[in-house]
């Protein structure tokens, strides 16, 4: 911002172009006066002014003419007319051509610096709206970035958080290779906790889960089945969904280490597919994918059977997924990336529950925890 306000002045008469200039120049404004509207066009084909007081009858080159040029180049620029006749119409017409005020001649000092102060003070508020349009455009790129990380991350630090709990699970460690899986996991919790911050910054309304209506699930549990979970006729079918083969994979794997038979389906579509031609005892899916997503796979679940539970994965926007999660009245909601603890501890919750649960009555079921479980 220029440290003194910049004002073109244009008229053709010598005498009110010297005396608007002095009065203009007194007043601490950093003038620019010509004599012509050809002038002025040239003028403002070099620099742009705060403000413009252009004489609206001067030959060949009308204060209209230049009024259309100076909206057409600098769209947000003050214009004030002034006509040394008191015709409305005159007025009317610059006003309707985009002309902030107007001043008729001969006109009082008073009269001009309060008008050209008016178009001063339009001219502050244009530069904050325009420097708040800004901010919210890097917002939104910065959120854009944030979705982008949080789904090209998540995901493979999910594979990596599981794959070295699938390791443990499958049999006992060495002390070195014990120590080089906890070396992993520290390193997956601290990139965990770079995305948490830029999902932060992109969106200020992201809060911490806490407790109240969300089920708490413990995360240092002992990994051992619910007894209660057993079924007599056979282990109980979970249908796993992603788009993302290894993950689908990995967590496929670690569901049957603790009991379950897992069902692997690469996408949404394939997933509805597996679900008319075969028993499910739950589906769990994520939210983004290409083909068919989360919501609409739950959706169709439901609309085929009511009775198939469905917990939703996500890997950003945890906040609004869960939301919507509630909405759709999903089972479980968790963020990726999770510990197996936790998963287990939400499939058991969901299945125990024994029937879909009304999330509008009852306790959304989710995994709330702190900064060691959700991402």
């Amino acid at each position: 911002m220029r440290d003194m306000h910049s004002i073109l002045l244009v008229d053709d008469d010598p005498l009110v172009l010297a005396g608007f200039r002095e009065v203009l120049s007194r007043a601490g404004y950093e003038v620019t006066a010509v004599f012509s509207g050809r002038e002025a066009m040239e003028q403002l084909e070099l620099q742009s002014f705060d403000v413009i007081l252009t004489d609206l009858l001067m030959p060949r080159v009308s204060g209209l003419d230049v009024l259309r040029f100076a909206r057409e180049k600098y769209p947000d620029c003050i214009v004030i007319v002034v006509t040394g006749y008191a015709s409305v119409r005159s007025a009317v017409e610059a006003l309707r051509l985009g002309a902030h005020d107007y001043l008729i001649k001969p006109c009082d000092e008073h009269e001009l610096l309060f008008r050209v102060k008016m178009g001063m003070e339009r001219v502050h508020l244009h530069r904050e709206l325009r420097a708040k349009e800004l901010d919210a455009e890097k917002m939104k790129a910065i959120a854009q970035t944030a979705v982008t990380v949080n789904d090209q991350i998540n995901t493979p630090l999910n594979v990596i958080l599981n794959s070295t709990e699938l390791i443990r699970m499958k049999a006992p460690c060495p002390e070195d290779v014990q120590q080089s899986l906890d070396f992993i996991n520290q390193e997956v919790s601290k990139i965990k906790q770079v995305i948490q911050r830029l999902a932060k910054i992109a969106d200020p309304k992201i809060k911490e889960y806490s407790g109240g209506s969300v089920f708490m699930v413990d995360v240092e549990s002992s990994g051992q089945r619910s007894p209660e979970l057993e079924r007599v006729n056979g282990k109980y079918r979970v249908l796993v969904v992603d788009d993302e083969q290894f993950m689908v994979h990995t967590l496929a794997k670690i569901l049957e280490l603790l009991g379950y038979e897992a069902i692997c389906a690469y996408g949404g579509r394939e997933a509805y597919r597996i679900c008319l031609s075969q028993h499910i005892d739950l589906v769990i899916t994520d939210l983004h994918m290409p083909d068919m997503s989360g919501l609409e796979l739950l959706t169709a679940v439901k609309s085929h059977d009511p009775a198939i539970p469905v917990i939703l994965i996500t890997g950003y926007g945890v906040d609004n997924a869960r939301e919507s999660a509630g909405k759709w009245h999903a089972d479980g909601f968790i963020g990726k990336p999770f510990k197996v603890a936790e998963l287990q501890g939400l499939i058991e919750q969901t299945l125990l529950s024994g029937v879909p649960l009304d999330i509008s009555t009852r306790n959304t079921l989710s995994v709330a925890v702190s900064s060691k479980g959700v991402a």
